[in-house]
């Protein structure tokens, strides 16, 4: 009997112990076995999402703005962070107001703005609500302490495509031109670009005026006709290279130039084509590499308002070939191996900091 009494105390205390180890360990502070036998914690807090609104022109085929979405899906995609975005597109001066303002009572987290319209509805908004979002700006200065504008040094890009350009006029028999340029916008805004492009003509041919370029302008960003028409006037008047500098109506003064045999050079991303040898380079514009500073920061401590420029030393503007690989093969009977070198050594001038190009007043430069 005392036996079978023990017995049964030993088989209770054992199942006791039993359900003591089970309750350990599916308590407070546990851990599960993980793949390949490591253990690791059974809950981990999900990372919030956050909510972010590009707000720009139409997407289209715009490869300033489209570099800027494709980041946003890459980064997406890689899930990198924890986020989601709606590209909202403004169709006009007004729609850049009421969807700036709408992006912020819809709750986004951060907005990125890209483009110079939206620079006054944002300060108008980010003043409003100060707390309410992060705000951030490409392509213009948003004079805001609330925002971080991100703006681009063009001239320095520019800079080298007047080396091309005057290089390969002076090959051709014309050192003195005349040089071309179909451009978006006349004005100061824009000046950047006509200044670069000058100077880099200059430094080959000190000996060149004024009088010597011709610029036009398209006054739209998606009128490839006006542009191409404007290309063939200039074609008509000798000019061997013709800046292209109008975003998506560059495509006129592509066809202009596949058909008339002069040269040219796109605009933010590489437009080279064997289809069109006659685009001998492109000045690059890195939107996507902005775009993707913008989420970096935004997702480590925060967006820091102020103003950041950036240029060659960046590797955010540059010029194909000669900043950059390039996509396709180079026109080398036309871009040849000397012109390349000589533009890569301005290059890493500008980089250096030993070529300073200050933009000036457009109406106080004259040569």
């Amino acid at each position: 009997m005392k036996k079978s009494l023990a017995l049964l105390l030993s088989v209770l205390m054992l199942v006791g112990a039993l359900a003591g180890c089970g309750n350990k360990a599916g308590g407070e502070g546990s851990t599960t076995a993980a793949a390949g036998g490591t253990t690791a914690p059974s809950t981990a807090a999900p990372q919030e999402t956050k909510n972010i609104a590009i707000i720009c022109d139409p997407v289209g085929v715009n490869p300033f703005l489209t570099q800027v979405v494709d980041k946003f899906a890459e980064v997406k995609a890689a899930g990198t962070y924890a986020m989601d975005y709606k590209v909202i597109e403004c169709s006009d001066d007004t729609a850049w107001s009421e969807n700036i303002r709408a992006a912020v009572e819809e709750d986004f987290d951060f907005l990125l703005v890209v483009g110079w319209q939206g620079a006054d509805p944002l300060n108008e908004v980010a003043t409003q609500f100060p707390d309410k979002a992060q705000y951030a700006i490409i392509d213009t200065v948003c004079d805001n302490p609330n925002v971080k504008s991100y703006i681009f040094k063009p001239q320095e890009a520019a800079y080298l495509i007047g080396i091309i350009a005057a290089s390969v006029s002076a090959d051709a028999g014309k050192p003195n031109g005349p040089f071309g340029g179909v451009h978006a916008n006349p004005g100061q805004g824009s000046f950047e670009w006509r200044y670069g492009y000058m100077e880099g003509v200059r430094a080959v041919n000190p000996d060149v005026k004024m009088s010597d370029f011709l610029f036009n302008y398209t006054k739209s960003y998606t009128d490839a006709p006006i542009a191409k028409e404007l290309a063939l006037q200039q074609a008509a008047q000798g000019c061997v290279f013709i800046n292209a500098a109008s975003a998506v109506a560059d495509f006129g003064t592509f066809e202009a130039a596949a058909e008339k045999g002069f040269y040219t050079s796109g605009q933010d991303s590489d437009q080279t084509t064997p289809d069109n040898k006659n685009i001998l380079t492109t000045q690059v514009k890195y939107t996507g590499v902005v775009a993707g500073m913008a989420i970096d920061e935004f997702f480590n401590g925060g967006i820091q308002p102020g103003t950041v420029a950036l240029g060659l030393a960046d590797g955010v503007v540059g010029a194909v070939y000669i900043t950059d690989d390039g996509t396709n093969p180079r026109n080398t009977e036309v871009l040849t191996d000397a012109i390349v070198e000589r533009a890569r050594q301005a290059a890493e001038e500008i980089k250096s900091g030993k070529l300073v190009l200050t933009v000036p007043l457009e109406e106080d430069y004259s040569f």
